[in-house]
């Protein structure tokens, strides 16, 4: 499709797109940890009945809708303490760094099989994520009511610099994060998805973190990969910007009520919701 098809007439449809599609991108995305990228391109995109608008100028506008969601969702999350700042400072420097190599290896490798790979990723992520709760949430919780933890007593410093057991344990997850975050970022440069699709799975697999601080953490953690991504789109002309302020305006609503719902939902139901977002997020990309 040119820049020629996208004319007045389908740029005043995309406006008008733009604030719906935004609400239920940022409510799902508030409530999942992804970006609304990942609904917003197929539905404007998919939409050709009503509206045509080209592929980039939606992936580049949709951004602005990322970064909307982050904030809005991030500030509920963490308002109830439901952030991990550092964890999230590390997965976005990595992704950041990564994401250009994504997109240099994008002319070299077969993006439609890497998807589909991705996709099978997400339909093993959901259930598991669900086992692991039921697995160990309840031990977690009635530890957390005794007063007691399964933390090894060597990490627990008694104050002043941590003990060499606790240095080790704060390296090797420093080392998790900062991997998730550069495949976060490889793979948004590679396949243009939001990094949440891959931060969030893997934060909720192999780390102890709530569902509600992944969440967030993965949300805020996005925040600054996409504002670098959306200024190189912009130069490249892939910005409507009223399109992306309607989109940003929508995510700003939905994810504030989305993230108000996750922050109060009860246990389980975090992880129920994660497991059916990303299964139906799976869908798409076992189809390419």
């Amino acid at each position: 499709m040119t820049s020629a098809e996208y004319n007045k007439d389908s740029q005043k449809k995309a406006w008008m797109m733009g604030g719906p599609v935004g609400m239920v991108a940022g409510l799902f995305g508030s409530l999942v940890g992804v970006g609304g990228g990942v609904l917003i391109v197929p539905i404007i995109t998919g939409a050709s009945g009503a509206v045509t608008v080209p592929q980039r100028i939606v992936t580049g506008s949709s951004l602005a809708a990322v970064i909307s969601t982050g904030s809005v969702a991030a500030l509920t999350y963490s308002d109830f303490g439901q952030v991990d700042f550092q964890a999230a400072a590390v997965l976005s420097a990595a992704a950041v760094l990564f994401a250009p190599a994504g997109a240099r290896l994008t002319s070299r490798m077969d993006c439609n099989s890497l998807k589909k790979v991705l996709g099978y990723f997400l339909v093993g992520a959901g259930p598991l994520v669900l086992v692991k709760f039921f697995a160990f949430g309840f031990e977690r919780g009635a530890q957390e009511e005794l007063g007691t933890s399964d933390t090894p007593e060597g990490f627990k410093a008694e104050g002043g610099a941590p003990r060499p057991q606790e240095r080790e344990w704060i390296s090797m997850t420093t080392a998790m994060l900062a991997g998730t975050g550069a495949c976060a970022g490889l793979a948004s440069g590679l396949l243009g998805i939001g990094g949440g699709t891959i931060v969030t799975p893997l934060l909720a697999l192999f780390t102890p973190l709530s569902q509600a601080t992944i969440v967030g953490t993965s949300l805020l953690a996005m925040i600054p990969p996409s504002f670098v991504g959306l200024i190189q789109h912009n130069s490249l002309g892939n910005v409507d910007k009223r399109l992306a302020m309607s989109l940003a305006a929508g995510t700003a609503f939905g994810s504030m009520f989305g993230s108000n719902l996750a922050v109060r939902a009860p246990e389980g139901l975090l992880e129920c919701l994660f497991g059916l977002g990303m299964d139906s997020l799976a869908g798409g990309h076992c189809e390419v």
